[in-house]
Order: structure tokens, then C-alpha cells, then sequence
């Protein structure tokens, strides 16, 4: 349906996020189900969602927004399709307003909102969620995927569902998990072919101590930087690099301000959706129903179509005259992840979680 920014804006504003250290815990099978592959929501179309009439005066509005990214973007359909496909599934008894980037404020703000009720559905990057739930961190850290295979088995399996448990009694109930995908840097200075090729370079990266420890332990110089301060610093030269996934870097166009392209795929983002637990309580069974299956399906819709585009972007960015490497030595670069992996094990107390999904990630090699 239409936005009416009236609604929430004035409550949203304002808002900032408080960090809270989660107790670790060794990682036990969770109760919370994992979202199912995109290759099994392909095999149950929509069609064959329960349909619902509308009872008189009993509409359910659910405000959600794709915090961070435009409507355009890859990541801002997938919010697009989950309203359509919530609204089709309920038939219309549940109508989604949907909104994008920053109309509902800074992504602190709209984070903070979903866990206090103001905002009902949030999707966002893991580093804003780490300050509930540390073990969000544990996809973002570097070298644990080859490919979206491992990385979509991995969330949707048991790693996947051990995390989600650990939103329980947080305020926020863990829907899905979206992606930005894997990340790749770019460059003004010279090309990357090594993690030689990093070393000394000023490069913008997520808040988040596993990313700082990451690029520290590869030798380049990390700087924190919000993602909307990150062209211009780019152009002054404050920054000589950034690493994103590629349907962000081709949404923002931030290429604009490079020379180089290296497909290093270094590390993964997801872009857990989340829901305020109190206005999932209220809902019947049949209306989960509703909501789980439309966020399962436009996660998936949204996986597929961040694959889809990432060949066709890659292709506008060298036609734009940046010199793209697509096979850099990946392999250099691994014996210098163990900083981001103490970073992350000192956090949780011990190494079992980042073990739990290692394991995971060799067992489907």
C-alpha cells in the first residue's frame, strides 16, 4: 500500500541505539525454524499460500523498512516483494507500508524503533544488531565462504537457527536473513591482486571491531565511516578504498569515485529481517503464518536477484573504465584472518560458535 509518513516519523527520529553485551553461550540446536533454500521456495509458489478475505474494520497495517537502502536497490525490491507478497498471502488482511533508507530516519534510529515498538519490521546489517546479539557477527567474519551455495546452506541450516535463537527475548523475533552479499573492494590507487596489495591503503569499513580487526590484520589502515559520508571521502581522497557487496557498490554508484575492481569476495553480509516481538505475539497463528512465509519467500526472491545482478554489474562498472580483476589470490589472504576470529571468539568467551560454522561450511565441501 501508500506511505503515509505521517505515521511514525516524529517517533523515529529521535532514537538512538543502545548497545547491550549478550551473555555467550555455547551454541545448542535452537528451536527457531531456518527459512527454507531458495530452491525450496521455488518448488511452493505463491499460489499455494492459504487465502484469506478481508473481515470489515480488521485490516492489519505493519510498518517495515529497508533500513539503509533505496527502493530501487536489490535489497530495497526485496522489502518491496514481501509487501506484495504479504498483502497476496493474507488477502489483504495484512497490508505492509513499506519504506526505504533513511524516510524513517538513521539506521540506528529505525533499529532502536523496531525493538521498541515504533517501527514493526526492520532489515538491516548485522554490525547494528551486534550490541543485542554479538553472535549475528559470526557470517560477517572473513574467508568462511567460497560461494552463495555454502554461505545460503549455512543460514538456513542449523548455524543459521542457532543465531536466530539467540534473538529470543531480545524485543525482536529474527524472520529471515536477506543479503548484501559477498564483498569485494575497490580502489583508487593501484589494483588488488594480494593482500600484499592492501597493505597501507585507507579503506572505509562497517562500524564493527571484527571488521576493523580484519583489515588491521591484512595490513591496510580501517576507518569507520557511515556509508553516506563514504563518496565524498572518496573523492577528497580521506579514503583511498571500499568493500561492499557489488549490488550496493553498483546501487550507490560509489565506483564513481574509483579506479580498480577486485572480486576478492573477502567476507559475507547478511541482512537479517527483523520484527518487534510484541506485534508478532499479537498476531493469530494463521497471520504468522502469513508473515513467515512472505518474508521466507522475498528472502529467497531477493537472494536470487542479487546473483542474477551481480554479472550485469560488474559489466556497467568496467564499462564505466574501472580495470576489474575477477580472480585475485584469495588464498593470500587467509593466513591473516585470525585477528577478526580473536576478536569475535573473545566476545563469546570461547571458539565454539566460530568452530560450529567452520565445520558446518567443510562438511558441504
Amino acid at each position: 500500500m501508500k506511505k503515509s509518513l505521517s505515521l511514525l516519523l516524529a517517533a523515529v527520529m529521535a532514537l538512538s541505539v543502545t548497545a547491550c553485551a549478550a551473555a555467550p553461550a555455547a551454541p545448542a540446536a535452537p528451536a527457531a525454524p531456518a527459512a527454507p533454500a531458495a530452491s525450496e521456495a521455488a518448488a511452493a509458489p505463491a499460489a499455494e499460500a492459504p487465502a484469506a478475505e478481508v473481515p470489515a474494520g480488521e485490516v492489519i497495517t505493519l510498518v517495515s523498512s529497508q533500513a539503509g537502502s533505496t527502493a530501487d536497490s536489490v535489497l530495497g525490491q526485496g522489502t518491496t516483494k514481501f509487501e506484495e507478497l504479504l498483502e497476496e498471502y493474507s488477502g489483504g488482511q495484512i497490508q505492509v507500508e513499506s519504506y526505504y533508507g533513511s524516510e524513517l530516519g538513521g539506521i540506528e534510529s529505525q533499529v532502536e524503533g523496531v525493538f521498541d515498538g515504533s517501527v514493526d519490521i526492520v532489515c538491516c546489517g548485522p554490525s547494528y544488531l551486534s550490541g543485542r546479539v554479538p553472535e549475528i557477527q559470526v557470517f560477517d567474519l572473513p574467508f568462511l565462504f567460497d560461494n552463495y551455495d555454502e554461505v545460503h546452506k549455512t543460514l538456513d541450516g542449523e548455524p543459521g537457527q542457532f543465531v536466530a535463537s539467540k534473538f529470543e527475548g531480545t524485543g525482536v523475533k529474527l524472520l529471515c536473513y536477506n543479503e548484501s552479499g559477498l564483498r569485494s573492494i575497490t580502489n583508487s590507487t593501484h589494483q588488488i591482486n594480494s593482500v600484499d596489495d592492501v597493505k597501507g591503503i585507507k579503506i572505509r569499513v562497517a562500524p564493527s571491531e571484527t571488521q576493523l580487526a580484519m583489515w588491521e590484520g591484512f595490513g591496510a589502515i580501517p576507518m569507520a565511516m557511515s556509508s553516506n559520508e563514504t563518496f565524498t571521502a572518496l573523492q577528497q581522497g580521506t579514503l583511498d578504498s571500499q568493500e561492499n557487496g557489488l549490488t550496493y557498490t553498483g546501487s550507490s554508484k560509489i565506483y564513481e569515485a574509483q579506479k580498480y575492481l577486485s572480486l576478492t569476495m573477502h567476507s559475507y553480509t547478511s541482512m537479517p529481517m527483523i520484527m518487534n516481538q510484541d506485534r508478532w505475539d499479537s498476531l493469530t497463528d494463521q497471520q504468522k503464518e502469513w508473515v513467515q512465509k512472505a518474508a521466507t519467500d522475498a528472502c529467497n526472491w531477493q537472494r536470487e536477484a542479487t546473483a542474477a545482478a551481480e554479472e550485469s554489474i560488474i559489466q556497467e562498472i568496467e564499462d564505466y573504465g574501472l580495470e576489474v580483476n575477477r580472480t585475485p589470490d584469495r588464498e593470500s589472504f587467509k593466513p591473516f584472518c585470525q585477528p577478526a576470529y580473536d576478536v569475535f571468539n573473545k566476545a563469546m568467551g570461547s571458539d565454539e560458535i566460530l568452530k560450529m560454522v567452520q565445520d558446518y561450511v567443510a562438511s558441504l565441501r
